[in-house]
């Protein structure tokens, strides 16, 4: 007896093209027939019906309201975040899986990041570029090290491990701070601390990357309490969500030069389409300091970045069509 087809149903009219990555990956196994796959335009209501016997669904939102979906069993997210996935509304027996596999370009953000930190080459090529010398080969022009500075990570997901790892390499002096410390065993390289300490060990850090969830323990984890006990030279990275850092708080620290410097890619306001006008990220006026540096979150946008995970995708929907376990599951 053949196999019924699985349908899946995806958003339409994204800059990425979903069905494209999951025709190719498919074909690749030769199992492309084995799906029925269908983009839809949400405005139309194309969606809703389309849902009506969908057995699978690929979002990054699930909304607090009843939609009907009575066949659907996997909510497959293209990415980590499920922040914007309302849990209670998700059908009875659908399970909800997300997607790594940004953790090398994201790692490497950070990298970079602290790196610039140092050395300032962005600075150095503007004002060389305007023919000034100034500080050649004075002590003017001294720029820092990442050797021996001391780390800490927020988290140690996967996110967390690769920066460690890329950390490792440059000798910097690694903790990351963890809900359940008994999990992890401390080596050589990385000292594990418990989240609960943070106040007390965040005065040792020349970098803080924040790389957790955000979720109601870690709203405003880093607040102005927290940061007032920083290292006046430390910088913060977030790489994770916006409101995990206080939004006022950040702004006032910097202001007031509480710290050196954040560089933050995850925001508070996002534009709700690829042609919005002009929009800060933040209410607070932080792109008027000279202290941040901002990226529109794309730390993790390789162009790598989709082909692997729609090759994760691919095999988790391969899973579900041959009853297999799912991965990533997160309800």
């Amino acid at each position: 007896m053949t196999k019924k087809k699985l349908k899946i149903v995806i958003p339409g009219g994204l800059d990425i093209d979903f069905k494209k990555y999951l025709e190719k990956n498919f074909k690749s196994k030769g199992v492309l027939s084995n799906y029925n796959i269908v983009s839809v335009n949400k405005k139309t209501g194309e969606l809703t019906r389309e849902l009506l016997d969908a057995d699978v669904f690929i979002t990054t939102r699930w909304p607090n309201k009843d939609i009907n979906a009575p066949k659907l069993k996997l909510i497959q997210i293209p990415a980590a975040g499920f922040d914007n996935i309302h849990f209670e509304s998700v059908p009875k027996g659908c399970q909800v899986s997300n997607t790594f596999e940004h953790e090398v370009p994201i790692a490497e953000y950070c990298l970079l990041s602290m790196l610039e930190a140092e050395i300032n080459l962005n600075k150095m090529n503007a004002q060389l570029k305007k023919g000034n010398w100034k500080g050649y080969f004075s002590s003017s022009s001294f720029h820092g090290e990442l050797l021996n500075k001391n780390l800490g990570i927020i988290g140690y997901g996967h996110i967390g491990k690769e920066i460690a790892k890329r950390a490792k390499a440059f000798k910097m002096n690694i903790s990351s701070l963890v809900r359940n410390i008994d999990k992890y065993k401390s080596n050589k390289y990385i000292k594990f601390i418990s989240i609960e300490n943070i106040k007390k060990e965040i005065n040792k850090f020349d970098y803080l990357i924040i790389a957790c969830p955000l979720n109601d323990e870690t709203k405003n984890l880093i607040n102005f309490n927290l940061m007032k006990n920083m290292n006046k030279n430390s910088v913060i990275i977030n790489i994770a969500r916006g409101p995990i850092i206080n939004e006022a708080d950040l702004y006032k620290v910097l202001k007031n030069k509480i710290i050196r410097a954040a560089i933050i890619d995850v925001w508070y306001n996002y534009p709700k389409d690829s042609v919005a006008k002009k929009l800060y990220p933040s209410k607070y006026p932080l792109h008027k300091l000279d202290n941040i540096t901002f990226s529109p979150h794309s730390s993790a946008w390789s162009s790598q970045l989709w082909d692997r995970r729609f090759k994760f995708i691919c095999e988790n929907l391969e899973n579900l069509y041959n009853k297999k376990r799912i991965k990533n599951l997160v309800n």
